[in-house]
């Protein structure tokens, strides 16, 4: 007996030992735990410091929006100011969508930094065409078709489809043959070549529909015919064959008009 007890004080003893470990870590995760709470609950609690919206420049390097017109817009959608809410209150994906609401943002992507900054990069609308319609409407496409009114602060650079063209309507895009999305298909084709792009400057819609062309260049007309998705890019081809092959030699200063309508053939009409 004598010699058992000492045995059973030792287990005892590294059985407590195991113990103060074992819970010991516990108590240390709970602490590292309870602070890491703490600390968010800090942050969450923090205010905003600045604001810094970043707009991605189009190709030219101008901008269809201004900062002021973001913090504008993100001051209208909130319940405060920015800078007096704390950082629970503000849902960064709906800072997003409230940017991404304005006519001439594509995409907004928002953060904040350890810093309590709040970061957003907006990337604009690229404007594929301008519409001067005889019913009084103006306003562009973008490059996927989308419509965008005109910017007090820039004019793009961008073909003009004037004359007489429909009203616009949601769901044209839909519909092959409606003409706005017949008008946006030339205009994507003419921005993808660069030496159509460079070309035509203004698209005309007559009273038949039919599209005419002007040059950015001399004061010619170019007879389109009314749209079709594979001829009217056909006719296209054939013209910049004979403003390459035909003109250097002619001079395109020696013709009034060149008739893309009649099939394989480019007619060209002398002054």
């Amino acid at each position: 007996m004598a010699k058992t007890q000492p045995n059973k004080l030792v287990a005892l003893a590294l059985s407590f030992v195991m113990g103060v470990r074992a819970y010991g870590w516990i108590v240390i995760a709970i602490a590292i735990g309870v602070l890491a709470i703490s600390a968010i609950s800090a942050r969450e609690a923090s205010h905003v410091k600045t604001v810094a919206p970043v707009i991605l420049p189009l190709e030219d390097g101008e901008a269809l929006v201004t900062e002021q017109e973001l913090l504008d817009r993100l001051a209208a959608s909130f319940t405060k100011p920015m800078a007096e809410l704390s950082l629970s209150d503000i849902d960064v994906e709906r800072v997003e969508t409230v940017l991404e609401g304005q006519a001439f943002v594509a995409d907004a992507d928002a953060y904040i930094d350890d810093d309590l900054q709040l970061n957003i990069t907006v990337t604009q609308r690229v404007p594929l065409l301008r519409i001067i319609a005889e019913s009084g409407q103006n306003y562009y496409f973008d490059e996927v078709g989308a419509r965008m009114p005109l910017s007090e602060s820039y004019t793009a650079r961008v073909p003009v489809a004037t004359g007489n063209i429909v009203l616009w309507s949601d769901n044209f895009m839909a519909d092959k043959d409606h003409q706005l999305r017949q008008l946006v298909e030339l205009a994507q084709y003419l921005r993808a070549d660069d030496f159509l792009g460079a070309l035509v400057e203004q698209i005309y819609v007559n009273t038949k529909g039919e599209l005419v062309l002007a040059p950015k260049v001399g004061d010619q007309v170019i007879y389109l015919g009314r749209y079709h998705e594979t001829k009217t890019l056909e006719c296209l081809r054939r013209l910049k064959i004979f403003y390459r092959e035909g003109l250097p030699y002619e001079g395109w200063r020696k013709y009034k008009s060149f008739d893309l309508r009649f099939s394989d053939q480019v007619i060209a009409r002398k002054r």
